[in-house]
C-alpha cells in the first residue's frame, strides 16, 4: 500500500500545537451533552442489534443538522435553547467521536500519517469545529454501529 507524499514541514508543525486544550475542551462538550439529557432512547434498548444499528442511522439523520447547529452554538458560546435528549446523545456521541479523532491524528505508518492532517492555521474553534461536524460526516456511521452495540450488549463502551 503506497501512501500519498506529504509535506512534512507541515505536519511536524501540527505535531507541535498543544493540544491539550482541544481534548479538555472535548471533554467539557461532551459532559455538557450529557448533562442536556444525552442518553438513548430506553426504547431503543429491546430492540434486536441490526434493528437497533438502523433505527440510530435513521435517528441521527433526522436531527444531523440540530446537532451541527448546536455544536457550533455550544463551540461559541451562544444560546442553544432547549435540545432534545436525543440531540443530547448524538451530540455526547459526536465529541467521543471527536476525541478518538484527536487520538488517531498522530498515527502515522512508515512515517506518514494515517488521518488527514488539519491546516496548521486552524484556530482551535475552527479545528474544534472540524472535529465536531466534519470529521462526524465521515465517520458517524461506524460510530452509530458501534453504539448500537454497545447499547445492545450493555458493555457501554462507547456511550461516554
Amino acid at each position: 500500500m503506497r501512501l500519498c507524499p506529504i509535506d512534512r514541514t507541515a505536519y511536524l508543525e501540527t505535531m507541535g500545537r498543544n493540544w491539550e486544550p482541544i481534548g479538555r475542551t472535548l471533554q467539557g462538550l461532551t459532559l455538557r451533552c450529557q448533562e442536556l439529557g444525552g442518553a438513548p432512547d430506553p426504547a431503543w434498548l429491546k430492540l434486536p442489534v441490526r434493528e437497533l444499528a438502523t433505527t440510530l442511522r435513521a435517528a441521527e439523520a433526522l436531527d444531523r443538522l440540530p446537532c451541527d447547529a448546536l455544536m457550533r452554538a455550544l463551540l461559541r458560546g451562544g444560546g442553544i435553547g432547549q435540545p432534545t435528549p436525543r440531540q443530547g446523545y448524538f451530540c455526547a456521541m459526536r465529541c467521543l467521536c471527536a476525541l478518538d479523532t484527536l487520538g488517531i491524528i498522530h498515527a502515522e505508518l512508515n512515517d506518514h500519517p494515517l488521518y488527514p492532517e488539519p491546516p496548521t492555521k486552524w484556530t482551535d474553534e475552527q479545528l474544534l469545529e472540524w472535529l465536531l461536524v466534519s470529521n462526524w460526516q465521515q465517520r458517524h456511521d461506524t460510530w452509530l454501529k458501534l453504539n448500537a452495540l454497545s447499547a445492545a450488549t450493555g458493555l457501554g463502551l462507547y456511550s461516554g
